[in-house]
């Protein structure tokens, strides 16, 4: 009899540890993946369809108490069968629910199919995704949702056998045509092959993507000007076309400037970076803004002369103090300030105010200008980084 209940215990296990592999395997794997950009889907796919090869698994044996029985070589007692019976249908159903909420819990779509496309199983994300007919069971909604090439790699997965796997980049049918990363591959051949389908909304990396192209070109365009004119005064002067000595002085002077400019671009790029990356810190104190602003006020009044335009501080309401980063502030009035000087002809007016907003509880600090003004079609791209 001992020998006997040894033997249902090592049987009981047996089958209690049969899908622990897809647990484990997608845990690690969920973990890994959130930190993965579009190419860390492949990394962590054998994850999801190990888990869901255990979810099958337990399914199989749940279905099949038989095998239970059948696990354990020494006969026994009718009522020992059906406890042991029991305590390993519990199990199952409670490993069955443990692998359904990680899946459940997946920010990417995941979809249990057969050989020919029919639904098994679908995750929450998947029918926010493909719709809610893409969880139906017996049906083809889910893999009609996306884009036909993916019912062909899941075949053409089911026909190859284990170890294929095929990844599409496509867009789902959707009005928004949103961007997707498929990933197809086998975790159940045979006869009855059982393919998952992972698919991850890769907008956002798109879209970082395209920011980052779009960052270089513009950096790129923005250095390539002051280096163009610093070559062309250096040649000139190199080739002593410049005999006279106060040509030679604007030249000169033209260079520093260009010099200054290249500067203060790397240094917003420099700010633009320690800000996104999260390094720049604001260091928050009570800020009296009409000082600030009168100071650059003042900082800016030698360029303002040389380019023949007045510079002046108009009206200060008294008592205008926020809390905010004195630093942080400086450099954005002194970039309102640069680039009303830099678009307003000689012979126009600057002038910066500086009031209060009662009624907004706020400050509010202002600089107009008699130049050109801001062409329509720029206006959207006011807050862009260049």
């Amino acid at each position: 009899m001992g020998q006997a209940c040894r033997e249902a215990r090592q049987a009981s296990g047996a089958v209690r540890e049969l899908p622990q592999a897809g647990l484990v395997a997608l845990s690690g794997g969920a973990l890994a993946a959130g930190g993965l950009g579009v190419a860390g889907i492949d990394t962590w796919f054998c994850a999801v369809g190990g888990a869901l090869a255990g979810v099958v698994a337990s399914l199989a044996v749940f279905g099949h108490p038989g095998a239970v029985a059948a696990a354990a070589s020494v006969p026994q007692p009718a009522a020992s069968t059906a406890s042991n019976d029991s305590v390993l249908r519990r199990a199952i159903e409670v490993r069955c629910d443990e692998r359904t909420a990680i899946l459940e819990h997946l920010l990417d779509a995941v979809v249990l199919v057969d050989g020919h496309g029919e639904t098994r199983y679908a995750n929450r994300a998947a029918t926010a995704m493909l719709g809610s007919s893409a969880e139906v069971a017996g049906t083809r909604a889910a893999v009609e949702a996306l884009p036909p090439q993916v019912l062909r790699a899941v075949q053409g997965v089911a026909a190859a056998g284990e170890g294929e796997r095929r990844r599409i980049e496509c867009e789902l049918r959707d009005e928004e045509h949103t961007p997707v990363v498929v990933t197809v591959a086998l975790v159940k051949p045979g006869a009855d092959p059982l393919v998952p389908i992972v698919v991850r909304n890769v907008r956002t990396e798109r879209e970082a993507d395209r920011m980052k192209s779009e960052f270089v070109a513009k950096a790129s365009h923005e250095l390539r000007t002051p280096l163009s004119t610093l070559r062309a005064s250096a040649e000139m002067l190199a080739d002593g076309e410049i005999a006279d000595e106060a040509q030679r002085r604007e030249f000169a002077r033209v260079m520093l400037d260009e010099t200054d400019r290249l500067g203060a671009l790397v240094d917003r790029m420099l700010d633009i970076s320690r800000i996104e990356s999260g390094m720049a810190r604001a260091s928050l104190e009570a800020v009296d803004l009409a000082a600030l602003v009168e100071e650059c006020v003042q900082s800016q009044q030698i360029d303002a002369q040389r380019r023949g335009i007045a510079l002046a501080l108009g009206r200060r309401s008294a008592g205008a103090v926020a809390w905010a980063d004195r630093n942080l502030m400086k450099q954005v009035v002194l970039n309102l300030l640069s680039n009303a000087l830099k678009y307003t002809p000689t012979g126009g007016s600057v002038t910066a105010e500086v009031d209060l907003d009662n009624l907004a509880r706020s400050v509010v600090v202002s600089v107009r200008d008699t130049g050109l003004g801001i062409p329509s079609h720029a206006v959207p791209r006011l807050f862009g980084k260049f």
